[in-house]
C-alpha cells in the first residue's frame, strides 16, 4: 500500500521556492510604489507652477506663503499642497521678493504620510522656481 501526502523535503522545497519569489518580488513592489509617490508629488508640483504663473498674470504676484494664501489656492486654483492624511508628499511655497519670485519644494517621504512628512524626514525633494520651469529632484 503506498501512502499519501506530501514529503517533508517537498514541502521544504517549496517553502524555499515561495521565500525566494518574496524577497525578490518584495523590493520591487516597494520601488514601484515609491516611484508612483514621486511621480504623484511631481504632478503636484508642477501643477502648482502653473497655478503660480496664471495667478501671477492676473495679480502681478506670486500667492502661497500665508496659510490663507494656501487655503485659496486649494479652494480656488485646485492646488494640492498634499500633507493630508493618505498622501506622502507635502508641498511647501516661499515667496521672494515680496511676491516678485517664489520657490516651491515638495517633501515626499516613502514611509511617512501626511503633516509627519517634513523637511527632515523626506526621501526625495523635488524644488521648482519662478525663474525655472522644470523640478530639480535630489535624494536624501
Amino acid at each position: 500500500m503506498k501512502a499519501r501526502g506530501f514529503t517533508l523535503i517537498e514541502l521544504a522545497i517549496v517553502v524555499a521556492i515561495i521565500g525566494i519569489l518574496a524577497a525578490v518580488a518584495i523590493p520591487l513592489y516597494d520601488g514601484y510604489t515609491n516611484r508612483a509617490k514621486r511621480v504623484e508629488a511631481e504632478e503636484q508640483l508642477m501643477t502648482l507652477a502653473a497655478i503660480e504663473e496664471d495667478y501671477f498674470t492676473t495679480y502681478r504676484t506670486y500667492t502661497g506663503a500665508s496659510d490663507t494664501e494656501k487655503e485659496n489656492l486649494k479652494k480656488y486654483y485646485g492646488a494640492d499642497l498634499g500633507g493630508g492624511a493618505n498622501q506622502n508628499y507635502r508641498i511647501d511655497v516661499t515667496l521672494e521678493n515680496s511676491g516678485a519670485k517664489y520657490t516651491a519644494v515638495a517633501y515626499i517621504c516613502y514611509k511617512y504620510k501626511g503633516s509627519d512628512c517634513t523637511n527632515s524626514t523626506y526621501n526625495v525633494k523635488c524644488t521648482v522656481k519662478s525663474d525655472q520651469r522644470t523640478s530639480v529632484c535630489e535624494k536624501k
